[in-house]
């Protein structure tokens, strides 16, 4: 199994969704709200940072996990070119995963 943990500004999660949805992914956790610092600056949901982040984490079988990527790999690059390379709030990590119970 493998985990992966997308960071993004939620105000990408509606395009987000149809992108997981799209790609096979109908299970995962969404966690809102998230709040932390980056190269776009920062996302604390305040009046001068009103952005935030979300996380969703998805535990998948490796060949759901390569769909998955490879869905969100051309959304980064769809989503970089809409802003002439400029950085964007999008961050896809993965790591090896063992189900214990």
């Amino acid at each position: 199994m493998v985990t992966l943990m997308i960071v993004f500004r939620a105000s990408m999660a509606d395009d987000l969704d149809e992108v997981l949805r799209k790609s096979g992914l109908t299970a995962y956790t969404l966690i809102k709200n998230a709040e932390g610092k980056g190269v776009t600056g920062n996302a604390i949901g305040s009046f001068f940072y009103p952005g935030t982040n979300s996380i969703i984490l998805a535990i998948l079988p490796p060949d759901q996990a390569e769909r998955t990527t490879s869905a969100l790999k051309e959304f980064h690059t769809w989503r970089l070119q809409a802003t002439h390379g400029q950085p964007i709030a999008f961050k896809l990590f993965s790591w090896p995963c063992e189900v214990l119970i």
